[in-house]
């Protein structure tokens, strides 16, 4: 049974990253890239500061398992520096935030990232990337390295699939890393699961199999499993925006890849015997049974039929984003 308010009320209560979250990221980001283009170092390099990633694509969701931590990405445009190495976009910025007091104690850098750790709570990866008239080009500190990048084309990308999809394909992305991170039984990278779920959707769509949210999910997971069973053999995933990038690749090898094939196959099963289902309490419980004991056992009698309201700033509007 598709159960359409108990996954509306599933997805609000359990799912989505709740309201209080969003407006203190707002308040982080203009914190931060005040900070920043204010600085000495940057205030002739800084172009801008975008939501990268889970963010920007308004997939994140609540961190589960009782965990209270989640991460964040920006993405920190900037003009090239001709006497910079791919290693001192990170260095300088790491050293900018390591001489304020404000920031000292929480600042940490990586393989292509400054991340800023607010314990407790989230923690917010900073990514310095070189805008030049052909390319956006990532820092790699550790080989001192630039990698071609357009994170900005993903977006507009998945955003075009999340339209061809009826309005679908986030929240049921959404469900699918709620599964992925309360099971424990997988894993994939959430680039690599949005690009694989999104070239399941075509681009003249029936509506049908996208009328709702149960629907849209279970049309979803049964395509990526059919795509799945049909590969073996680790298959070559080239980034959408990006074809020389095999996300594969850089995020599976063979022994992770037949497991998550397996376990899509798996858990197909009990998505397919919730969905078709015609007792509403039977249905109930085998949705439970996918997703957990988190999944309503019954409807909030005020709340019945409410949208999404308490996470307005991460509603699916093409290539606008409140962050």
């Amino acid at each position: 049974m598709e159960l359409v308010a108990y996954f509306e009320q599933f997805l609000k209560d359990e799912v989505n990253l709740n309201q209080n979250r969003i407006d203190t990221l707002n308040q982080k980001k203009i914190t931060l890239t005040n900070f920043i283009k204010n600085s000495d170092e940057f205030k002739d390099l800084f172009i801008s500061m975008k939501t990268q990633g889970s963010l920007a694509q308004k997939t994140i969701i609540k961190p589960a398992n009782g965990s209270k931590e989640f991460d964040a990405d920006f993405l920190l445009l900037l003009k090239e520096n001709e006497d910079w190495e791919p290693k001192n976009y990170i260095n300088e910025l790491y050293n900018l935030f390591r001489s304020s007091s404000t920031y000292k104690d929480i600042v940490h850098r990586n393989k292509r990232c400054v991340l800023i750790d607010y314990a407790g709570d989230f923690h917010i990866d900073i990514v310095p990337c070189i805008v030049t008239d052909s390319d956006y080009l990532i820092c790699n500190r550790t080989e001192n390295t630039f990698e071609i990048d357009k994170p900005l084309e993903f977006k507009e990308w998945f955003f075009d699939k999340h339209n061809d999809s009826y309005k679908s394909l986030i929240k049921s992305v959404r469900l699918f890393k709620y599964l992925r991170d309360i099971k424990v039984s997988f894993t994939i990278k959430s680039i690599l699961l949005n690009t694989l779920l999104g070239n399941e959707v075509g681009s003249f769509e029936l509506k049908s199999g996208f009328k709702n949210i149960p629907t849209s999910f279970y049309t979803l997971f049964d395509r990526l499993n059919t795509y799945l069973q049909n590969n073996s053999y680790l298959p070559t995933v080239p980034n959408p925006v990006l074809s020389e990038e095999n996300l594969a690749e850089r995020n599976w090898d063979q022994t992770k890849y037949n497991n998550f094939r397996n376990q899509i196959k798996s858990y197909l099963e009990k998505v397919k015997d919730a969905y078709e289902e015609t007792d509403k309490k039977e249905s109930v419980k085998k949705w439970k049974i996918v997703f957990g004991e988190k999944f309503p056992s019954e409807l909030k009698e005020s709340k019945t039929n409410q949208s999404i309201a308490a996470i307005a700033s991460l509603a699916p509007e093409p290539y606008a984003s409140k962050l």
